[in-house]
């Protein structure tokens, strides 16, 4: 059976259309190979999120570093004497994962405790830690004998812990003390059984806020030991860092002290 003409023209033009559907599909297949590949080469450079071992926390996060003394860790002699402005307390990781946002959008909502309990929670969390060091020429540090006899001319005590303890003038204030005083070699506590035979390059004097004094009387008072002291022993005022104490230091020192005063007392209102 002979095709005429007009059939001869469908067929072609079937075969060309089916021609044309798989070289189209075809294209898609590639394509779709493509993407998949590179997500296969994608997820093998990125890591496995959900088979990572949580991240621990960086051990600095729970120390203060107190430069020749070393870092002060919550297991410290002298943790409870040496507060710095920021809690001693492991810091949990912040979850990195994008979905967290979702999650708490979805979280239902917590009620928020009243005021009063939010403030007295903050007016107790507040402190500042001031911190000085008497530094000792180089290659003549400060001999025990020597500091014992400075500390007993500023009415020191020394307490069970080895740290020296000066308390205010008046006894109205409380029992506890204005400032501390530690020395620069470790573990930093005054031991009276090996006092006659320290050798230190210096002193630290620290001094927590809110204390039995106003913030800048007690200032007033660790300045006023500190310069005692560095007469006495032939030393030198310095920050922690153990860089010189200058004028404009120690002004923006008290600027810092009688802030925060200003921010606590705003806090007990």
């Amino acid at each position: 059976m002979e095709m005429d003409k007009t059939q001869l023209q469908w067929l072609l033009a079937g075969i060309g259309a089916v021609v044309v559907v798989l070289v189209y599909l075809w294209g898609i297949r590639s394509r779709i190979k493509e993407r998949i590949g590179k997500r296969r080469h994608r997820s093998g450079r990125e890591p496995v999120v959900f088979g990572d071992p949580s991240p621990q926390p960086d051990p600095l996060l729970n120390e203060y570093d107190f430069g020749d003394l070393g870092r002060i860790t919550p297991d410290h002699h002298l943790a409870d004497k040496v507060l710095v402005d920021v809690e001693i307390h492991p810091v949990e990781p912040r979850n990195a994962d994008r979905g967290g946002k979702a999650d708490a959008e979805s979280a239902p909502l917590k009620l928020e405790p009243p005021a009063e309990t939010r403030r007295d929670t903050d007016a107790t969390a507040a402190s500042m830690t001031v911190v000085l060091t008497v530094m000792a020429p180089r290659g003549q540090p400060f001999e025990g004998p020597r500091i014992q006899a400075a500390a007993e001319e500023l009415d020191f005590r020394l307490n069970a812990d080895g740290v020296f303890e000066r308390f205010p003038d008046r006894e109205a204030a409380g029992d506890a003390p204005v400032f501390g005083m530690a020395h620069l070699r470790k573990p930093g506590a005054f031991d009276p059984q090996t006092l006659s035979d320290l050798s230190t390059p210096g002193l630290l004097l620290f001094m927590n806020l809110p204390g039995p004094l106003e913030g800048t009387e007690a200032l007033d008072l660790l300045v006023i030991g500190a310069d005692h002291l560095a007469r006495n022993l032939g030393g030198t005022i310095c920050d922690e860092r153990h860089n010189r104490l200058t004028n404009p230091m120690l002004l923006r020192l008290r600027g810092q002290v009688a802030d925060f005063e200003r921010r606590w007392l705003g806090l007990l209102d």
